[in-house]
């Protein structure tokens, strides 16, 4: 195999991966250009890569998914080769064809490769072909599903045909069910992967999703890196990984590791690669797809097994051999990964995109933390709503689960509700701890999850108030310059008031000296002390009823302070001088016109001016960080104004229908 030299990458990607790649590169002594909207170029990979390209457009269409700009700039940067990351145009045939007649060097599979994996119907047959199990399944426009469904049994899973990942995915029960379905995956598989096509598969109840990282080099070498356990998962994506998997003997792993290799050697396979499958509760297998790409949840394999992954694409990529062989690679230990994502759990994990004032990520020395940004930022509704990975490693499963649970504790993010305080939960269910993990992992346990991370409970308002006194207690004696001057309060005489989720509450302190202790009132109520109160800069720490408690803050402009407790961001309203101008946006309160509650762009509107609705029917379609939000009438009404239009992008807060008085 000819071998050709790299010194010169375009990273064709944002965010972690982004950084990820970049740090590699560097590492191997190889340049990097990346790509980055305005919004980003403040951001890690921004500032570690050697050059960077502001592009004019946060449109996806126009940036990221632009095959043709990106190999433009790629040449005018006098790169050698294009990293694609994931997502994005990692997966897509036409691109790499193109980066590879352009001259460039292609670091992933061939486009041969990915043309055979990409196309589901065909992925399926060559894996029949090699002897893998698959399910019954159907690929084609909505209108051809429909006319054929009686091939399949319900229940069906239907997703975009074209790409990998989870986004989009739903399941048919009854006709009714896949007629609806196939409009809107229709429409997600356009918007993310240019093709309308979907991929209907039969449904497999309660299986686990276990995959298998496979490499191969162009000289015709493959070889597994053992597979990785992805059962939990929400809206069919996954927010847990960990290999090995704790469900996997030595038998169904075998099966699992060569069956992967089989389907390599059918399409002659290099570079790096997932497949994936479906586990039922007796260790039967089948084929569910392969990514042919770097996966998300790389770092976990990587964990185990001593391998940096993206060098390995790399080598590859320029014609080397890979670097072991199948012998040389055994299972070291046990590692988890978390995603941590900007959305609201509490709300069907819908998107939460905005500021983010402050964070801060857990100890690097404990555990392994891939994000793309380490102060505030703006987290933009075009974007997937993934904050960063945080990976624990250690020599069994119930250390490392321990390790990743005192990571979640210890990391804050201020400013955007994010999925921390359910992951931090999710560990502590006695289910996973048993590794007794489905794809319905998180359907079957969410009310006991809902119910632990309900921000509004007693307890948790109780450390609130302690946390905003322990606050107010530290800063009282500041100068006229700082916060305390800023609240509009010299001196404090013990009594104040704090609004938060629209009611304000009475507290007082009750001890008028002690450094270090705390005794107060809450609503009139003797609450427990507050004592062993530490401080570093925005951090604090205490306890209360003999519980450490540890929170970050900061104070806003506008008059906010936010408090970050069990990885939740609290905004407060001091007592002493409501903020000149706090914006809260609740469609509740107001029935006669429905705002948007996060920022996004209208897919679709699906109602008229003068239409008469009733409660809960669908206004319009609301796209935000790759989700569809269905906007739906809060009252029966008659709808005066529809003041937006299909395309338009909405910020939080704007209008989107006004109804009659």
């Amino acid at each position: 195999m000819n071998q050709r030299q790299i010194n010169k990458i375009f990273v064709a990607n944002r965010g972690e991966i982004a950084l990820r790649i970049i740090s590699t590169a560097q590492k191997m002594g190889i340049n990097t250009v990346l790509p980055v909207t305005a919004h980003e170029k403040e951001s890690l990979p921004a500032k570690k890569a050697d050059k960077v390209f502001l592009l004019k457009s946060t449109d996806l269409a126009k940036t990221y998914l632009d095959a043709d700009l990106m190999i433009n700039l790629a040449i005018s940067y006098e790169a050698d080769a294009i990293h694609p990351g994931y997502g994005f145009l990692s997966e897509n045939t036409v691109f790499a064809d193109k980066v590879e007649k352009a001259g460039l060097i292609w670091i992933g599979p061939s486009p041969e490769a990915i043309a055979k994996m990409g196309n589901k119907l065909r992925a399926r047959e060559i894996a029949r072909e090699a002897g893998i199990s698959v399910t019954r399944a159907l690929t084609g426009k909505g209108e051809e599903i429909l006319n054929n469904h009686k091939t399949l049994s319900f229940p069906l899973l239907i997703k975009a045909a074209a790409g990998g990942g989870g986004k989009g995915m739903k399941i048919a029960r009854d006709y009714q069910d896949l007629e609806e379905m196939l409009l809107t995956a229709g429409r997600e598989a356009k918007s993310y992967f240019g093709d309308e096509t979907v991929f209907v598969e039969e449904y497999i109840e309660n299986p686990r999703h276990i995959e298998v990282q496979v490499f191969g080099d162009q000289s015709g070498n493959n070889v597994h890196l053992f597979e990785r356990e992805c059962s939990i998962q929400r809206r069919y994506q996954k927010i847990i990984e960990e290999a090995p998997s704790p469900f996997a003997n030595e038998q169904l792993r075998s099966n699992l590791t060569a069956d992967a290799l089989k389907l390599c050697r059918a399409i002659n396979y290099h570079n790096a690669g997932t497949v994936e499958f479906l586990v039922d509760s007796q260790g039967k297998h089948y084929f569910l797809e392969m990514n042919t790409r770097l996966q998300v949840e790389h770092p976990v394999t990587e964990a185990i097994t001593g391998l940096d992954l993206v060098e390995q694409q790399i080598k590859v990529a320029m014609g080397l051999p890979l670097d072991f062989t199948q012998d040389e690679i055994i299972i070291k230990g046990h590692a988890i990964e978390a995603r941590v994502y900007a959305e609201d759990a509490l709300t069907d994990f819908s998107p939460a995109p905005g500021d983010i004032n402050f964070v801060k990520w857990p100890d690097s020395k404990k555990v392994r933390t891939d994000t793309f940004f380490d102060t505030k930022t703006e987290i933009q509704p075009e974007f997937d709503p993934m904050l960063a990975k945080i990976t624990s490693y250690a020599f069994n499963r119930d250390a490392a689960i321990t390790k990743l649970s005192n990571a979640l504790e210890q990391t804050s993010i201020l400013g955007v509700t994010t999925n921390l305080p359910y992951l931090s939960e999710l560990l502590k269910t006695n289910a996973f701890r048993n590794g007794d993990t489905t794809t319905h992992f998180t359907a079957q346990h969410h009310n006991i999850l809902k119910e632990a991370i309900n921000p509004n409970g007693s307890e948790k308002t109780r450390l609130l108030w302690a946390a905003y006194l322990v606050w107010l207690s530290r800063y009282r004696q500041q100068s006229s310059r700082n916060i305390w001057s800023r609240l509009g309060h010299q001196r404090w005489s013990g009594h104040c008031t704090v609004k938060f989720n629209n009611k304000e509450y009475e507290l007082k302190r009750t001890n008028e000296s002690g450094q270090n202790n705390l005794f107060w009132e809450a609503e009139g109520m003797t609450m427990p002390p507050i004592s062993d109160m530490v401080f570093s800069g925005n951090h604090m720490s205490f306890r209360l009823t003999d519980i450490w408690h540890y929170l970050y803050w900061q104070y806003l402009k506008s008059g906010e302070l936010l408090l970050g407790a069990d990885g939740y961001t609290y905004r407060l309203i001091p007592g002493f001088q409501l903020p000149k101008k706090v914006e809260l946006h609740n469609s509740h309160e107001n029935m006669d016109k429905i705002v948007a509650p996060i920022p996004g762009r209208i897919t679709s509107v699906l109602a008229s001016p003068g239409e008469k609705v009733t409660k809960g029917t669908p206004l319009m379609i609301l796209e935000a960080m790759k989700m569809e939000n269905t906007i739906n009438a809060l009252s029966d009404g008659i709808l005066k104004n529809i003041c937006i239009h299909n395309g338009d992008q909405v910020k939080a807060g704007q209008v989107l229908v006004e109804f009659e008085n």
